[in-house]
């Protein structure tokens, strides 16, 4: 098979099925929002302000996943089987230890969570009914995250789509269920859309394990296969995941320090930005299925030496990502006032909202290109410091800073402060490309690994 037909047939099979993941993942927040905003604009908002916790929360096990799976998608290239699942094993320790410390801060301090993002006496109530329920979910989403992520790492990436394809059919039944009180059932309006999540949830992680050691997967590793690592081993590979860590932290913490500074502006302001996140994160589903299955594909090569061909396979996905993120800008543009049209928000939520799709659309070409390198190729070969410097540049020397100029100082409406904050984006993607056509991203990082004998 000539290089042309290996590369597109990789991309379908990794890429496809965690297109068709992200798309379910995203439709499950779009259901959520969709929801539960038949129930106002304070109902809209406090469930955005309780997903910014679970937003950091989960970006910090999915760093620790994704930093492992460098190393996992490196060691795939080798088929080194053996040492796959001791990363794995660290992975589930990482997000576990998590899981356990956001659910414990979440349990004991609730509503001082929900006061730092708004004072709405009403958005409190909401969101802390919420958040004391979903933030249970933690420990499961841990758990599915460390293997749907290390199964894209051995290219299998069919099975974390399948198990939340169930978890959406589960979460959007109970959420009608739930939230409105069909079939008998009591209207528990915010507190409903919390249970339909957990259920969700541990639907999904008891599904993923299932199919994992029913079918001797790969990754069906038992206790001794995960933990046999020695203190070499685990230091060899906390050094390649802190840097992706601190990155998804950080990059994270900056995204919250935008909603805390957007929900300052009011509920109306927070309100319309949280229902932006949902909509564009729908139309950003290939860029994130390419970037995650672009990580796998440059890692496998990078770890069997083959930097020719990860640098063949990264050009062809920097093309076809231009071409798709101008057809998806057109499209949000085009498609913006009609999916705004199911929402029941007033009219100023509606109008902000409707400028920052469009702003959204214009800059999606730029956005695609910087997912593209900072989280799959640049990641992928193994440049995860340097993607660090990148994100905590462009994001705390620039993008903070003007959004807090523009929201403090200049008084700007929240669509405009939105648009002078993409100014992040358009320095990110000079300094990420510079770095790209350098070549110095491509660095085995497996070379010094304890060996698999």
């Amino acid at each position: 098979m000539n290089k042309d037909k290996l590369f597109y047939k990789l991309l379908l099979t990794i890429a496809f099925p965690i297109m068709v993941q992200f798309f379910i993942t995203s439709s499950i927040n779009l259901m959520d929002n969709f929801m539960i905003g038949k129930l106002g604009d304070e109902a809209v908002a406090a469930l955005g302000i309780a997903n910014q916790y679970f937003f950091v929360f989960n970006l910090i096990v999915m760093g620790i996943c994704s930093g492992c799976n460098v190393l996992i998608s490196q060691f795939w290239g080798n088929k080194d089987i053996r040492n796959i699942k001791k990363i794995l094993g660290i992975s589930i320790i990482g997000g576990l230890i998590m899981s356990l410390i956001f659910l414990g801060v979440a349990q004991g301090f609730t509503e001082d969570i929900i006061k730092i993002f708004n004072n709405n006496s009403i958005v409190i109530n909401l969101g802390e009914d919420y958040l004391a329920i979903v933030s249970i979910s933690y420990i499961f989403v841990s758990i599915s995250l460390a293997y749907g992520i290390a199964s894209r790492g051995v290219q299998q990436a069919f099975l974390p789509m399948l198990c939340s394809a169930a978890a959406l059919v589960v979460n959007i039944i109970l959420n009608y269920i739930l939230i409105f009180g069909h079939f008998n059932m009591p209207a528990l309006g915010v507190k409903g859309a919390a249970i339909a999540t957990l259920i969700a949830r541990i639907v999904e992680m008891i599904l993923m394990l299932s199919f994992i050691y029913a079918k001797k997967h790969v990754l069906s590793a038992n206790f001794k296969d995960m933990f046999s690592f020695n203190f070499d081993f685990l230091k060899k590979t906390i050094a390649v995941v802190n840097p992706v860590v601190i990155n998804e932290l950080c990059w994270g913490l900056g995204m919250v320090i935008y909603s805390i500074i957007y929900g300052n502006m009011g509920t109306k302001s927070i309100a319309a930005v949280q229902i932006n996140m949902s909509v564009q994160n729908m139309f950003l589903v290939i860029l994130f299925a390419i970037s995650n299955a672009a990580c796998v594909m440059v890692g496998n090569e990078v770890g069997r030496n083959d930097f020719e061909i990860a640098k063949y396979y990264s050009n062809k996905l920097i093309k076809i990502s231009l071409l798709l993120s101008i057809a998806m800008g057109a499209l949000l543009a085009l498609s913006a006032q009609f999916i705004l049209s199911f929402y029941n928000i007033s009219n100023e939520v509606y109008n902000s909202t409707w400028y920052m799709l469009i702003i959204t659309a214009l800059i999606l070409p730029i956005r695609f290109i910087n997912v593209l390198l900072i989280v799959g190729i640049l990641r992928g070969g193994g440049d995860t410091s340097y993607v660090l410097k990148v994100e905590l540049i462009t994001m705390w020397l620039v993008g903070v800073p003007l959004c807090l100029f523009g929201a403090l100082v200049l008084k700007l409406e929240v669509y405009q402060v939105f648009l002078l904050v993409t100014g992040e984006e358009m320095i990110k993607c000079v300094v990420s490309v510079m770095r790209y056509r350098s070549g110095k991203w491509m660095r085995k990082l497996i070379g010094d690994m304890q060996p698999s004998s």
